[in-house]
């Protein structure tokens, strides 16, 4: 399996300012509501120019939706599935490589971002582009890998991001009483085929699930077992 290597100093640079930006951005939101802060104050607040905070973040609601996380998670999908992990264990690796980070170290403002999401109407109507986005960046992965076509590969990606935004919802609405990871872990649970108990609810690095044939069926996962498939009765 291939090893992540260190980001050049550029990228950790830009994660550097988008993580001090989008701080400061939070802290006046909490003072004055997400309507009543302006790009320049939050440039001003986090001192850099307004246009550094459109080149990384593009509008005001994407001071909400983006953070630094985003290149990495995809990143590592897409070598996870190069790697030969199905669709379930290549999202799985890819979120346990930032999660400590993302949703333990900085629970607390992920949680403000979520809350701001399901609470502002604009930042709602925003989020449909930005999963969207994830959908396609997925699904061109899956495409890379020759194993699926581009519209298998969205079919595929929407089955994964969409129950991660659920959670994302499940977490809000409960108040964030429980890490989102317990959240996440119960989703899997719901989703994953019977008998697989990999994944983040117990091995981060498990496969979730049993890898599909070249056509889309199980075939590739009932070899693996050993079963014979083709048979003849």
């Amino acid at each position: 399996m291939s090893v992540p290597q260190r980001a050049p100093l550029r990228e950790r640079k830009k994660a550097a300012t988008m993580h001090r930006v989008q701080e400061a951005a939070l802290d006046l939101f909490a003072v004055r509501g997400f309507d009543g802060v302006t790009i320049e104050e939050v440039a001003d607040a986090a001192e850099v120019s307004p246009s550094t905070v459109y080149r990384y973040f593009g509008t005001k609601e994407g001071l909400v939706l983006h953070d630094e996380y985003d290149d990495r998670l995809f990143e590592a999908v897409g070598r996870f599935l190069a790697d030969g992990l199905d669709l379930w264990g290549a999202a799985e690796a890819a979120l346990a490589t930032i999660m400590t980070e993302h949703f333990e170290e900085e629970a607390a403002s992920t949680l403000a971002r979520v809350r701001l999401w399901w609470s502002t109407p604009s930042i709602q109507s925003a989020a449909y582009l930005v999963i969207d986005d994830a959908v396609e960046v997925i699904a061109g992965h899956l495409a890379a890998t020759g194993r699926y076509t581009r519209a298998q590969g969205r079919v595929l990606a929407s089955s994964i991001v969409w129950p991660f935004i659920a959670t994302l919802k499940n977490w809000h609405e409960d108040g964030g009483v429980k890490p989102w990871p317990a959240y996440l872990a119960e989703a899997l649970q719901l989703l994953r085929p019977p008998g697989d108990a990999g994944g983040l609810g117990g091995d981060a690095g498990g496969t979730g699930g049993e890898a599909a044939g070249p056509d889309g069926d199980d075939t590739g996962g009932r070899e693996a077992n050993g079963e014979n498939t083709n048979r003849t009765e």
